[in-house]
């Protein structure tokens, strides 16, 4: 459930994709935790889009490359480094880690019985450039539970030729040790990535727990507990991207960018790269066309973007909330439905158990 201003109707960038934009280069993504497949935000780029995915079970991962020929998986664990590392597997598989969650912590909140421990396998692990051999990615998704810094640095000669990273990141230590937040935002940075948004996820205290933000599930069906719409804030997506102004790149980063800032919904970081860089864009498409498919829809109403900017931008109603309101509309919080993709039915027959397929797999 993604609180990220996702674009799903990027205008703009399907307009360059069907231009021939990414024809003859693909727009590579890498994801690292894949399982449940492509993230739909990416069908804009069609047949020109290309998908790297990393997830530790070898069946999911048939799974879903038999499901789409633009896409690869593949079942490697990732690290800074080749090696081997202890796997602390939980009853909820997908939070599974390299490093242990904290009983103690974990003991005042709802979703303790998520990180009760089933076994310890020690696993074969590669760095990410080991793993990709040649495809140069540009945009890397990481949701690996802790080890999102590790795989970044082992990574680190990939980062310059990308253009955006979503990672997801944690605010406390007291969790299971691993890196926070602050020492991932240092590296990005370092790095010349810039935070542009952020999606964060809450627990609450069992002494007064809040309702879940959306359903959750054991592997073989039983309810768990997972975020709740209130209480402290423990983890996030982070989006990175870099910002451009002042340099010169070549067209394919100026479109690539342009592309990422529409999809996460930063239309107005994507107006300043096209003005700032008209003659590029118009070898593609025509600079004035592009900004006119990046204006927003307001109250029923699509401008032209010169129809938008001779607005005055602060006074005029079509762009201010009702008297007392925000605009848009608070959205309730808490979302009223089920999270459950049909990637998760119950299990039909028996089978061998998620962790037993990937023992089998680095053993």
């Amino acid at each position: 459930m993604s609180g990220l201003h996702i674009n799903y109707r990027a205008h703009m960038t399907a307009a360059l994709v069907s231009a021939g934009a990414f024809r003859e280069q693909p727009f590579t993504v890498v994801d690292v935790g894949a399982r449940g497949g492509v993230a739909d935000y990416w069908r804009v780029f069609g047949d020109d889009l290309r998908i790297v995915g990393f997830d530790l079970d070898p069946l999911e991962c048939e799974r879903l490359a038999a499901l789409d020929p633009r896409t690869i998986y593949v079942p490697f664990a990732l690290d800074r480094q080749a090696g081997e590392r202890r796997v602390y597997v939980t009853d909820h598989s997908s939070g599974s880690s390299f490093y242990q969650p904290s009983p103690a912590f974990y003991a005042r909140h709802t979703a303790d019985s998520n990180v009760t421990i089933l076994s310890e396998p020690m696993l074969k692990t590669v760095s990410l450039p080991e793993a990709i051999g040649a495809i140069r990615p540009d945009f890397i998704k990481l949701d690996a539970e802790g080890a999102e810094l590790e795989i970044l640095q082992g990574g680190e000669a990939l980062l310059p030729g990308a253009s955006g990273i979503l990672s997801e990141v944690r605010f406390s230590k007291e969790l299971s040790g691993c890196p926070t937040f602050w020492e991932v935002e240092k590296y990005l940075k370092e790095q010349a990535f810039e935070l542009y948004d952020l999606d964060v996820y809450r627990l609450s205290k069992k002494a007064l727990p809040y309702p879940y933000l959306y359903a959750n599930f054991f592997g073989d069906g039983r309810p768990a507990a997972g975020p709740s719409t209130q209480g402290q804030v423990l983890w996030a997506d982070a989006l990175y991207l870099r910002d451009l102004s002042g340099e010169n790149p070549e067209v394919r980063r100026l479109i690539v960018m342009a592309c990422l800032f529409e999809i996460f919904g930063l239309n107005d970081c994507a107006a300043e790269l096209i003005l700032a860089h008209r003659e590029e864009f118009d070898r593609i498409l025509p600079s004035d066309r592009l900004l006119d498919l990046l204006v927003p829809e307001v109250k029923g109403q699509r401008l032209t973007y010169r129809e938008y900017m001779d607005r005055d931008l602060v006074g005029d109603p079509l762009l201010r909330p009702s008297e007392g309101r925000r605009f848009p509309e608070a959205v309730i919080p808490q979302y009223d439905g089920e999270f459950r993709p049909a990637w998760m039915p119950a299990p039909k027959v028996p089978r061998p158990s998620f962790w037993q397929r990937v023992a089998a797999v680095f053993t």
